[in-house]
Order: C-alpha cells, then sequence, then structure tokens
C-alpha cells in the first residue's frame, strides 16, 4: 500500500471545510502537502482587505443599479458568479482545513505550488474587481454556487473512474503552465516522502490533477502507486 494519497477537491466548495476536516479525523495523515503557494498564500492575506472593499463597492452599485433587496444580495453572494469571487479573497478551504488539522496535532503542512505560476495567474486581479466585470459576472453567473460544485464532483467521479469513457479528455491537455507546475509538485512530493521515509502523506489538490494523463500530478507520480480519492467520494 502506497504511504500518499491524491485527494481531489472541487475549488471553492462551500462545504468543503466540512468535509475536509472530517475526510483528515477519518484518515489521520502524518503529513500534509497543498496545491497552494506561498505568494497565493500571502498575496490573500495581504490584499483581503482591499479587495473586500473593491467588492463591496462594485456590490452596492450593482444592487442600487438593479434596485436588488438585501435578500436577493444575499442569494448573489452565493452564485457561482459573484460568490466565486468572494471565495477567492478568502483563503481556500483547502488551506484553512489542512491548517487546522495541522496545528492540532501538530503535523508538518507544506505548500508545495510555484510562486512565479501563481504571481501570473494573480496579476489580473484589477480586472476581476472592476465594476464592468463585477456587473458581467452578475449578469451571466447566477447560479449557486453548491449546485455547480455538486455538478462538478460528479463528473470529477465518473472522469476519474473511466477516463477512457470520456474520449473529449484528449482534446483538453494541460496547459505547459500546468505540467511545469505538476511536475515540480510531484519532485517535492518525492523529496518529502525521501526525508520522511516512515510517515504517510496526504495531498490536496484540485481534481483536474488526479486525472491519468500524460503531464498531470498522478501522471508523474504513477510509479509510486498513490492512492486517490475524490472529496466527499469513495477512494476511486
Amino acid at each position: 500500500m502506497s504511504r500518499l494519497t491524491l485527494l481531489g477537491t472541487v475549488h471553492r466548495d462551500p462545504s468543503g471545510l466540512g468535509r475536509l476536516v472530517r475526510f483528515l479525523d477519518e484518515q489521520r495523515p502524518d503529513i500534509i502537502t497543498l496545491e497552494l503557494s506561498l505568494y497565493g498564500l500571502r498575496f490573500r492575506q495581504i490584499m483581503k482587505r482591499k479587495l473586500r472593499k473593491r467588492l463591496l463597492k462594485g456590490l452596492t452599485e450593482i444592487r442600487t443599479g438593479y434596485g436588488l433587496t438585501l435578500k436577493e444580495l444575499k442569494v448573489l453572494l452565493r452564485s457561482t458568479g459573484i460568490g466565486g469571487v468572494v471565495a477567492f479573497i478568502d483563503l481556500p478551504f483547502e488551506y484553512k482545513g489542512a491548517k487546522f488539522y495541522s496545528q492540532h496535532h501538530q503535523l508538518p503542512l507544506f505548500l508545495l505550488d510555484i510562486s512565479s505560476q501563481s504571481r501570473k495567474l494573480l496579476r489580473n486581479t484589477n480586472e476581476l474587481f472592476s465594476p464592468t466585470n463585477l456587473e458581467k459576472i452578475f449578469y451571466f453567473e447566477s447560479t449557486p454556487m453548491i449546485e455547480i460544485v455538486e455538478r462538478e464532483y460528479s463528473l470529477a467521479a465518473r472522469i476519474i473512474r473511466d477516463e477512457e469513457a470520456f474520449h473529449w479528455l484528449k482534446f483538453f491537455p494541460f496547459a505547459d503552465g500546468c505540467k511545469e507546475r505538476d511536475r515540480i509538485m510531484a519532485e517535492r512530493l518525492k523529496l518529502i516522502l525521501g526525508r520522511y521515509p516512515r510517515h504517510t502523506v496526504l495531498h490536496i489538490s484540485g481534481w483536474q490533477h488526479l486525472l491519468a494523463k500524460k503531464g498531470t500530478l498522478f501522471n508523474f507520480l504513477e510509479d509510486l502507486r498513490p492512492g486517490r480519492v475524490l472529496l466527499g467520494h469513495l477512494s476511486l
């Protein structure tokens, strides 16, 4: 049995924190690693207050312009659009759950993602929080976040169990940046496993990294025969 388990999540899952803590209590890993960079963590810690003010200003304009009630505004905050922006500002539930568990049990927690890639992904934040963009998000993405998340979990479970049935996957290869990220994270995981030869390691990441496709994290670690689990589901 492999000492390494890969746990796939759907990012911004509203129920993710509770699900993750319950999973950690059941599995009791010795070490936790995470698809998050130090830059991504620091960015949210430093910019959270500023970005919340910008979001509040944009939401005030939207509420006034569309004559929304407070009840309608609360529904909007749980949507995949504006709710997704709110989740973007906050620390990921994966980090919150992993940090809580690691501190409570005094376990190592390692952030394995690449800061240089995070800088590229986060450099368009000003555009994301512009009033024009927030209005577009409000208008076109009103589906409840939990509904989209559950759909994605169901799809992820089907794909990972039977990737051959989803022929269209071959038309969506990992971008070069994703391949490089996963290659480096795989190398870092192997270093951790070598440094702690008697410990079990749980790595938490988005479910797409668990696919058995060339260039994914699972592909780079396949020789170790890691376990694959989708959050809220049985082992895959």
